[in-house]
């Protein structure tokens, strides 16, 4: 954002920007919305890029799977409305960072992890998991 507000004030011409959108369920609601309020606020257009969402990488999880895909909805979710709320002239586009939980690369090396996590919108079968349904709901309005 300081990067992006320093380049404007000395006249460059910056077509937009994007925001690699690699999160973490246990990112605090409203922080996505507010992330997004700021880079709005310079005018550009916004691109919501790379989109996965982690379930979580505590060493001592204690929601169940079911519960830690409900969070990713909730942020996913959230991701998508204020992504939508923008001006229309600022929606320049919303991307994932791919299809399958199979494919994603937190399931490559080094970052495997033990090799269970689930970013993205569709699971390892290409059905749509809750993720996926919270943004098909924030671009219906």
């Amino acid at each position: 954002m300081r990067l992006a507000e320093r380049l404007l004030k000395k006249g460059a011409k910056l077509g937009g920007l994007g925001t690699q959108s690699h999160l973490d369920i246990d990112v605090a609601p409203g922080a996505v919305t507010a992330c997004i309020k700021d880079l709005a606020s310079l005018g550009l257009p916004i691109h919501v890029s790379e989109l996965d969402i982690s379930l979580s990488r505590k060493l001592l999880e204690l929601r169940t799977v079911a519960d830690q895909l409900q969070a990713q909805a909730r942020l996913a979710g959230e991701t998508a409305e204020a992504f939508m709320a923008l001006p229309e002239r600022q929606r320049f586009a919303f991307s994932a960072w791919g299809l399958r939980d199979s494919d994603s690369w937190l399931r490559s090396p080094p970052n495997a992890g033990d090799g269970t996590d689930q970013p993205l919108l569709f699971d390892d079968y290409g059905q749509p998991k809750p993720a996926f349904e919270s943004i098909a709901r924030a671009f219906a309005g």
